[in-house]
C-alpha cells in the first residue's frame, strides 16, 4: 500500500517538475547559500525567461510538492529539494555527456576528443598531485566544460582552463609547475617584420630558443626568491639563455693551444717559413680555438698571444704579412657566425719581454695584425673588435700611435707584475704554477649587484646598507653553487668535454668546475653613494670612505667563503656595459643606449678632478679588488696631449687602464705632436 503511495506522490513530483521554469527555480535555488526574496528571484529568472506568466503559480507548485520552503527571508530548497535538484543536474551532466563532444587541437597537431582521465594524468606526472586531488581537479574542469557552449579547444587555452581552476583551488604551487614555456605570438610578429640585419633566419630561430631558455631558468631552474633578486633589479645576470649551460669564459695560454695544434699535426714543425705550412698553422689554431665555443657563454681571453703566434711571423717579409692576417681574421669571423651575436667573444693578450732586443718588431707586426683584423671584420661582419690586452711595463709608448686601434674602446693597457693577465671581464687570472697548462683557468660566472638599488632601500641608513648587502652576497654565493651544479650536470654527459678539460685545464671536471674563477662584481657604485651620502665619491671625504668600505665589506665576505670551503671566488670591476645584454628584461634595470646610466666605473666620467687626483681614489680601490679593476680615462686635448696622459698613468703603475677619446681629439693631438 505505501508503495503505492510513493509511487502517487512521484507521478505528481514528475509532472510538476516537468516544466523548465520550475527546474530553473530549483536551480537558482541550489546554487544560492541564503534564501531569495521573491522580487530577487523572479528577477533572476527573468534573465533567462523574458515573459514569464503566473510565477506564483510556479512556486506554489513546487511547495505543494514540497521541493522549496518560504520564510521571511525568502525562498529556499527544502532537504528533499535539495537531493532531487542534485539528480536532476547528474541527469542534465549525462544527457549532455551523450550529445556533447568537445574536441582538442593537440601540441601534437593533432585532434582527439576530450578525455578526462588525460587530465588526471597530466596533473599527476607533471603537476606531481596526489592522484585523489588530480581527479578531483581533472573532475571539475569536465564538469565546467560541459556546462560551457565550448566545443573546440586547442591545448594550450585547456592548460589555460586547467590552471584557473588550480588557482581557484589555492594550488598556486602546482599551477608554477605547470607553466608552459614560449614566446608571446605578439614578440614573435616583432621579430619576422623586424627589418633588423642581425634577425636571420637562423638567427630567428636561435632567438625564440633564448627565450624559451631564459623562461625555464627564471620559472623552474632557479628558486623562487633567487629569481626575483633578477626580475626586480637587484642583481644583473649574464647572458641569462646561457647561464645554467655553460661557464663565462675561459683564461688559454696561447702556448697551450699550439702544442694542440702541433700534436695533432704532426707534419708541421713549426719552424718552416712555407706558405703553405704557415696557413696550415693558422687554420688548425682557429680549429682548436672552435673547439670552446659550445662552452662558453661571454669570451675567452689567449693569453700570450703575440708570443706564441704571432711570433711565427717575425721572420716574414713585412709586405707578406697581410695576406697571412687577412685569412685569420676571415676564419676567425667564423665565431660571429656560429654565436650570431655581432660580439667577438674574443680577447688577445700581447705581451712584450723586456730581455727581448725585438720588442719594437713585434710591436710592429702587432699593429699590422689588428690593423688588418679589425679592418676585414669591419668589410664582412660589422661587428664588434676582439678587445686587444697590452702588457705596458715594458712597451714604449712613443711607437703607439695616436690610432683609433688603441684609444677608441678596443684596447687595454695593463701591468702585469701587479695585476697579472685580466679578460673582457676584468677577471685575474693567477698563475698556479710555472707549467703552462696550470695557467689556464675556467671562468664560471660573474655576477653583477645593483648597489644603487640597495642605496634606496636603505633610505640613507649605515647599518641598513650594510645589512642588505650581505643578504645579497649570500645569494649570489648560492647563485654560484646552483651554477657549478647544472653546468656540471649538463657537462658531464659530455664526451668532448671531457677531452677538452683534460687537454686544456689537465683536470676531470669535477675538479674544474670547484677551481673555475666565480667573480661578484658591481655597479651603479657612483650612484649609490650620491643616494646614500647625497654628494659623488669624488666629491666629498665622507662619500669616498663609505664607497671604500661598501667594496671592503664584499671583499672580507668573499675571503670568508673562500676560507670556509677552498672556493675561488673573487671581486671584480665591469669594464664593459656587457651586463646590460643579459639585464634588459628586468624593467628594474635603467637601460638607456645613449647615456651611460648605472655606470660599473668607478671614478665617473664627468668627474671635474684632475687626472693626477682621479687615479689617486682609484688606487684605493684597486687595493681591495681584486679580481681586475680597470682605470677608463677620457682624453681630450685641451688637458694635455695624449702622450702625456699615458706617461701619467704609466708612472702611476695602475693595474689596467684604457684611454678613450674621438676621432677628432685623436687628430688634435697629432698635429699637436708633430
Amino acid at each position: 500500500m505505501n508503495s503505492d503511495k510513493n509511487i502517487d506522490v512521484l507521478e505528481k513530483q514528475l509532472k510538476i517538475l516537468g516544466n523548465k521554469i520550475r527546474i530553473e527555480i530549483l536551480k537558482i535555488l541550489y546554487n544560492s547559500r541564503i534564501p531569495i526574496p521573491f522580487s530577487r528571484l523572479q528577477k533572476d529568472l527573468l534573465e533567462n525567461y523574458r515573459n514569464i506568466s503566473n510565477f506564483s503559480f510556479h512556486l506554489n507548485s513546487l511547495k505543494t510538492i514540497e521541493l522549496i520552503a518560504s520564510t521571511s527571508e525568502g525562498y529556499s530548497l527544502t532537504n528533499m529539494g535539495k537531493k532531487i535538484t542534485q539528480n536532476i543536474l547528474s541527469m542534465e551532466h549525462v544527457i549532455n555527456e551523450q550529445k556533447k563532444n568537445i574536441m582538442i587541437r593537440t601540441s601534437k597537431y593533432s585532434k582527439e576528443p576530450f578525455n578526462e582521465l588525460k587530465i588526471e594524468e597530466y596533473l599527476v606526472r607533471e603537476g606531481e598531485m596526489e592522484k585523489y586531488l588530480a581527479k578531483k581537479i581533472a573532475s571539475e574542469v569536465k564538469n565546467r566544460l560541459f556546462k560551457s557552449n565550448i566545443d573546440y579547444l586547442t591545448a594550450p587555452l585547456m592548460r589555460e582552463y586547467i590552471n584557473v581552476i588550480l588557482l581557484e583551488n589555492g594550488l598556486e604551487e602546482v599551477r608554477h609547475r605547470l607553466t608552459r614555456l614560449g614566446t608571446p605570438p605578439h614578440e614573435v610578429y616583432k621579430l619576422l617584420n623586424s627589418q633588423d640585419e642581425g634577425i636571420k633566419p637562423n638567427n630567428f630561430i636561435r632567438r625564440l630558443g633564448s627565450d624559451v631558455s631564459e623562461q625555464f631558468l627564471l620559472l623552474n631552474q632557479l628558486p623562487k626568491d633567487l629569481a626575483d633578486l633578477y626580475i626586480s633589479g637587484d642583481i644583473a645576470l649574464l647572458h641569462l639563455n646561457y647561464w645554467s649551460l655553460r661557464p663565462l669564459g675561459f683564461y688559454v695560454d696561447t702556448q697551450s693551444i699550439m702544442s694542440v695544434v702541433f700534436s695533432k699535426k704532426k707534419e708541421l714543425t713549426g719552424t718552416s717559413k712555407k706558405p703553405q705550412e704557415i696557413i696550415k698553422i693558422i687554420m688548425n689554431f682557429i680549429d682548436v680555438l672552435l673547439l670552446f665555443y659550445p662552452y662558453l657563454s661571454g669570451d675567452i681571453l689567449l693569453g700570450n698571444f703575440n708570443k706564441y703566434f704571432l711570433s711565427f711571423f717575425k721572420d716574414l717579409e713585412i709586405e707578406n704579412l697581410n695576406s697571412y692576417f687577412q685569412i685569420f681574421s676571415s676564419q676567425l669571423s667564423k665565431y660571429y657566425e656560429i654565436n650570431g651575436d655581432n660580439h667577438s667573444h674574443v680577447s688577445l693578450d700581447f705581451v712584450y719581454d723586456h730581455l727581448s732586443n725585438e720588442i719594437e718588431k713585434q710591436f710592429e707586426i702587432d699593429t699590422i695584425f689588428l690593423n688588418q683584423l679589425h679592418g676585414n671584420l669591419d668589410f664582412n661582419c660589422h661587428s664588434s673588435k676582439p678587445l686587444a690586452l697590452f702588457d705596458y711595463v715594458n712597451l714604449n709608448h712613443s711607437k703607439v700611435k695616436t690610432s683609433p686601434l688603441f684609444y677608441t674602446g678596443n684596447a687595454v693597457f695593463y701591468n702585469q707584475i701587479p695585476s697579472n693577465l685580466i679578460n673582457s671581464s676584468l677577471i685575474k687570472v693567477k698563475h698556479s704554477s710555472e707549467n703552462d697548462s696550470g695557467k689556464n683557468k675556467i671562468i664560471l660566472d660573474k655576477i653583477l649587484i645593483n648597489l644603487d638599488q640597495i642605496a634606496q632601500k636603505a633610505h640613507q641608513n649605515d647599518g641598513n646598507f650594510c645589512e642588505i648587502l650581505q643578504e645579497t652576497m649570500h645569494s649570489v654565493f648560492k647563485l654560484f653553487s646552483l651554477k657549478e651544479s647544472l653546468v656540471m650536470k649538463k657537462l658531464d654527459s659530455i664526451r668532448d668535454w671531457h677531452l677538452l678539460c683534460s687537454q686544456m685545464f689537465k683536470n676531470d671536471l669535477k675538479t674544474c668546475m670547484h677551481e673555475s674563477l666565480k667573480s661578484i662584481s658591481f655597479f651603479g657604485l657612483n650612484e649609490a653613494i650620491k643616494h646614500h651620502c647625497g654628494i659623488e665619491l669624488d666629491r666629498l671625504d665622507k662619500s669616498e670612505l663609505f664607497a671604500l668600505e661598501v667594496v671592503s665589506i664584499m671583499r672580507k665576505m668573499i675571503e670568508e667563503r673562500n676560507d670556509f670551503d677552498g672556493s675561488q671566488f673573487i671581486l671584480s670591476q665591469p669594464n664593459h656595459h656587457d651586463y646590460y645584454l643579459g639585464s634588459k628584461k628586468s624593467k628594474k634595470i635603467k637601460f638607456n643606449d645613449l647615456h651611460e646610466n648605472y655606470s660599473g666605473k668607478i671614478i665617473r666620467k664627468d668627474s671635474a678632478l684632475p687626472l693626477r687626483d682621479q687615479i689617486a681614489i682609484f688606487k684605493k680601490f684597486e687595493e681591495i679588488i681584486n679580481g681586475g679593476v680597470l682605470f677608463s680615462c677620457y682624453f681630450n686635448h685641451n688637458n694635455g696631449t695624449l702622450q702625456e696622459h699615458v706617461d701619467t698613468l704609466t708612472r702611476a703603475k695602475i693595474h689596467a687602464f684604457s684611454i678613450n677619446c674621438t676621432n677628432h681629439d685623436l687628430s688634435e693631438d697629432y698635429l699637436i705632436d708633430h
